[in-house]
């Protein structure tokens, strides 16, 4: 998951940008929408399931650093900020980062998992925005092959 998470740019734009020049970008950007925040929710579910066994496994050393700096003078504040129960913030981290670092990064400082409802929207809208982006490029590309 971690390579989906800081690759998805270079994994799924080619396809799109392609998609796009082939199809009405409508019907691509529907699609690839419904398809990629499939991904995401799906991503995101197999990193809250696996987290417990990667915290006692790998990640012990970690989790009990982690829990001394969540209350040390450093990281308390934002850990509680990033933390808070506002789906709102969540769906604009995870608009602008990506939803699977951000539900990492949640789940590391606040210990707890997170709700299916919010990391459907912080899916919902980082998948509009991918998709967005790399269909407007797609777009563009259509238009330039056609003055050629």
């Amino acid at each position: 998951m971690a390579v989906y998470a800081f690759l998805d740019d270079l994994l799924f734009a080619p396809v799109l940008v392609t998609a796009t020049v082939l199809f009405p970008w409508y019907l691509t950007l529907g699609a690839a929408t419904a398809i990629f925040t499939f991904v995401n929710v799906v991503s995101c579910s197999w990193v809250q399931r696996s987290w417990d066994t990667w915290i006692h496994a790998q990640g012990a050393r970690l989790e009990a650093r982690l829990a001394g700096l969540r209350e040390g003078r450093l990281l308390k504040f934002p850990a509680r900020w990033i933390t808070r129960d506002s789906d709102i913030w969540v769906t604009v981290a995870a608009g602008l980062i990506g939803t699977v670092i951000v539900v990492t990064v949640i789940r590391l400082l606040g210990g707890a998992p997170i709700g299916r409802r919010r990391v459907f929207f912080a899916s919902l809208a980082y998948s509009v925005g991918f998709t967005a982006t790399y269909t407007g490029v797609g777009i563009g590309l259509h238009g330039l092959l056609r003055l050629i």
